[in-house]
């Protein structure tokens, strides 16, 4: 429906589909009857509340992805919509733009979203904040096994999830011809297509439950935006990972103990074929890896870009 309408209005589909009239008055209604400091709009597909704010409110806006870029993806795995998508990735495109130029700061999840971001808005008060993590990491217990245990963590009701899924099944997992099992979690993993020596788990609550099931963590990406914080979880956990360049979008990190990166679906099976995944499965990353993630890393740059943009430049002087 928001899709059809988009059509007929300057306006992404995205858009629409969330500014609902009673969603606009709550907001409106919340904004006037108390007094904040500045207002953070979590998306920008949320960047329509900007116009339901008082003037005197400045917005900081929180970009997890740049959402034009996931409609290219979509454009790609659905030919028949092509036409319609590529109009909604122009408006979109241009939605954001216009957005991070009136917003009095962005926020980016992703190193490679804000270096665009601050190209095609020069002069943009932007910050980058990677994923953090506030509970201590969890040490994982490590039991001998028989065979490799990899895990795979994502939320399989986001359609890019289930694509890695399916290259990692039918373009991976068949050449490689040693002992091993592949550990599934996430929200609708119990729906993905699984094979002998897959094990699907289904949501799990503790990441605990997820560490002492598998040595290594891995990461087939090939498509999706954004920052993949199921990998910036595990690291942070200290949890070996294979991953594919993709995963890592965004991300400040290059391979070393604990991480191998690898791209093609041949070089994956010939890394887990070989003695390097054994050894990969014995490693932890660096504390210094882990500690991108967390709270104290990044907290006082946070509180200074808010004070910034809340009270103005005057405020930090």
């Amino acid at each position: 429906m928001s899709l059809a309408k988009s059509c007929l209005s300057e306006l992404p589909a995205k858009v629409l589909f969330a500014r609902q009239r009673e969603f606009r008055q709550r907001i409106c209604e919340t904004a006037r009857s108390h007094h904040y400091d500045a207002a953070l709009i979590n998306g920008s597909d949320m960047l329509w509340a900007v116009n339901e704010l008082p003037l005197e409110i400045p917005t900081v806006l929180i970009a997890h992805n740049l959402e034009h870029q996931v409609l290219v993806l979509q454009l790609g795995s659905s030919r028949f919509f092509s036409r319609i998508f590529t109009r909604e990735i122009t408006k979109q495109r241009r939605y954001e733009i216009e957005g991070f130029r009136r917003a009095q700061g962005v926020i980016f999840v992703s190193r490679t979203d804000m270096a665009w971001g601050c190209t095609q808005v020069p002069g943009l008060q932007a910050l980058c904040v990677p994923p953090m993590f506030t509970e201590p990491p969890i040490p994982r217990r490590r039991q001998p096994s028989g065979h490799l245990r990899l895990g795979y963590l994502a939320d399989f009701a986001w359609w890019p999830n289930r694509q890695n899924w399916n290259w990692l099944i039918n373009e991976i997992l068949p050449k490689v011809h040693r002992s091993i099992v592949v550990h599934a979690f996430g929200r609708q993993s119990e729906q993905i297509p699984t094979r002998d020596r897959i094990v699907v788990h289904g949501f799990v609550h503790e990441l605990g439950a997820v560490w002492d099931q598998v040595d290594i963590m891995i990461c087939p990406v090939r498509t999706g935006a954004g920052v993949n914080i199921k990998l910036a979880e595990s690291l942070y956990n200290r949890m070996p990972v294979l991953a594919t360049t993709h995963a890592l979008r965004g991300l400040d990190c290059q391979p070393r103990s604990g991480l191998a990166i690898i791209d093609s679906a041949e070089e994956w099976a010939a890394f887990l074929n070989s003695s390097q995944a054994d050894q990969l499965a014995t490693q932890s990353p660096s504390e210094e890896l882990g500690r991108q993630f967390t709270t104290d890393r990044h907290m006082q740059k946070l509180e200074n870009f808010l004070i910034e943009v809340a009270l103005g430049r005057e405020a930090m002087k």
